[in-house]
């Protein structure tokens, strides 16, 4: 279609759309006109239905049928419904096609046979959005964010389209699509309200891309329209951090609490989570992911401050910041090693801070290499130090390659002693120490004149040791002497505890003086 086709197509809707009911113009529509239809999902709230043939005028493509479950919720509001099919045609044809291309916005109030508002027609999603489940061949399911919120095997599995966890370019894509239609609405006093990992529906290709679904629940900023809440998303604001992580009970929502939903859906889609994980709130996971821009953005957007947060659209020249550094070659912005002294054998640690980076090939002294394949902006890598010298870093992508060396890296050689010389301890003769070893053989029940296979009794082979023991080393029969006179003494007190006169006896030599008498001490 040509632009002043298009300008005229546009005209024509607009002036059907300033009358109060217009079925023509595809304002409303009775369900029964509908024709026939096919059950594709839903959720607690609507269920939804592919119809087979019919249109809405300027609309080009299929349609679903979104029917409400119990119209007489109180989060449904027939009028808030029309004002929302309106805004569409009040948009200028940028701003409309912007929107056409990233939300299923509700085209028409679907009205019963009474008159009252049962639903509303909105584009059907195009084919990437969706998959083919594992288990059930031959049907169809939405391709929703939870499969890029949860471990990227848990898609595997199921048969959804996997997004590595090192694949920003797919995952920040999708994220900045979200915030393009978040900014539109809030700049139109629209609180999309419901936003989490089931609003938004991704397809991959050479290019990622995003649909918003859901949006037949938005409301307008000041109304005090209760909107949905999901499980986990809730701001904390109405509720407190506690309750907000578990509640769906419906709210009046903001501007605000829509900021808060999408930077928790940034959080988990950039930092994809383990079991268990999927709801979490903490800033710090992103730490390695994004700069300190990025991840001072989160704790803003999930601190209790609602008047802090980053809007959708800082959050969208953050992201496409982000973007355009990986469409570039990567920056290696610091190698920082420590310690840069260490012993042969201690750990070294390396932290590598980089952007746009998809692979890191680090080269230790020696010629060994680690090869990462990495997304973050901070990789750490702990070795082994076996040599001294530079570490040589290299960061590729598609469209670049980049190399550093690392300040030198000190490793000091542990020297190996050959012998320990052991002091031989000297034992006065005087003592009447004996080298008796027959008590021992007996109580160990060895027969020294036994020979062994291995060539000799026991006492022969350890004589046979011994000689080969360096000269100062102490004799084993000198220890196992000693050892079996310190038992015999602590079974003969009389022996560890001598008279006087022994002891002195013993000392004296043979036929040498005597004592003096008061030297003697008195008799016992």
């Amino acid at each position: 279609m040509s632009e002043s086709e298009e300008h005229e197509s546009v005209g024509r809707h607009e002036s059907a759309a300033a009358r109060p009911v217009s079925r023509a113009a595809g304002i409303r529509v009775r369900e029964a006109d509908l024709g026939a239809s096919t059950p594709i999902g839903g959720g607690p709230a609507t269920e939804v239905h592919r119809l087979d043939s019919f249109t809405v005028p300027g609309h080009r493509g299929g349609l679903a049928f979104v029917r409400f479950r119990d119209v007489e919720a109180p989060f449904w509001n027939s009028a808030t419904l029309a004002r929302l099919v309106a805004l569409r045609w009040a948009l200028d044809a940028g701003d409309r096609a912007t929107l056409d291309g990233v939300a299923a916005w509700p085209l028409a109030v679907v009205e019963g046979d009474d008159g009252a508002a049962v639903g509303c027609l909105v584009p059907l999603a195009a084919h990437p959005f969706y998959f083919v489940p594992a288990e059930e061949r031959g049907s169809k399911s939405p391709q929703h964010a939870r499969w890029l919120v949860s471990a990227p095997k848990r898609a595997r599995r199921a048969g959804a389209a996997p997004v590595s966890e090192r694949d920003l370019l797919t995952r920040i894509t999708v994220l900045a699509r979200v915030c393009v239609l978040v900014e539109l609405l809030h700049r139109n006093d629209v609180v999309f309200g419901d936003l989490s990992e089931r609003s938004v529906l991704y397809g991959v290709g050479e290019v990622a891309t995003a649909f918003v679904v859901g949006c037949e629940g938005a409301a307008f900023a000041g109304d005090e329209t209760l909107q949905r809440n999901s499980a986990g998303w809730a701001a904390p604001e109405a509720y407190g951090e506690a309750d907000a992580a578990l509640t769906t009970t419906p709210s009046v929502q903001t501007v605000a609490t829509d900021r808060y939903k999408l930077a928790l859906l940034i959080l988990r889609v950039l930092a994809p989570a383990g079991e268990g994980l999927e709801r979490s709130r903490d800033p710090e996971r992103l730490r390695t992911v994004l700069d300190a821009t990025g991840v001072q953005l989160m704790t803003d957007a999930l601190a209790d401050d609602p008047a802090h947060r980053p809007t959708a659209a800082e959050w969208y020249g953050y992201l496409r910041g982000v973007l355009l550094e990986n469409l570039a070659a990567p920056v290696i912005r610091s190698v920082e090693v420590s310690p840069a002294l260490v012993a042969e054998g201690d750990e070294v640690r390396l932290e590598i801070s980089v952007s746009g980076a998809q692979q890191v090939t680090i080269e230790l002294p020696g010629r060994a290499f680690i090869t990462r394949e990495v997304s973050r902006r901070v990789v750490s890598e702990r070795f082994t130090a076996r040599q001294s010298g530079r570490i040589s870093v290299r960061a590729r992508n598609a469209h670049g390659e980049v190399e550093v060396l690392s300040d030198p890296v000190r490793v000091l050689p542990v020297p190996t002693p050959g012998r320990l010389p052991v002091a031989t301890v000297e034992v006065p003769g005087s003592l009447g120490v004996l080298p008796d070893l027959a008590p021992l053989q007996a109580g160990l029940g060895i027969a020294s004149g036994a020979e062994s296979d291995a060539g000799g009794s026991p006492y022969e082979r350890m004589a046979a040791l011994r000689a080969r023991l360096d000269a100062d080393a102490m004799p084993l029969n000198d220890v196992l002497r000693i050892g079996l006179e310190a038992e015999r003494a602590s079974r003969d007190h009389a022996a560890l505890f001598p008279s006087f006169e022994r002891f002195l006896g013993e000392l004296l030599p043979p036929g040498g003086p005597s004592l003096p008498p008061e030297a003697r001490g008195p008799r016992t």
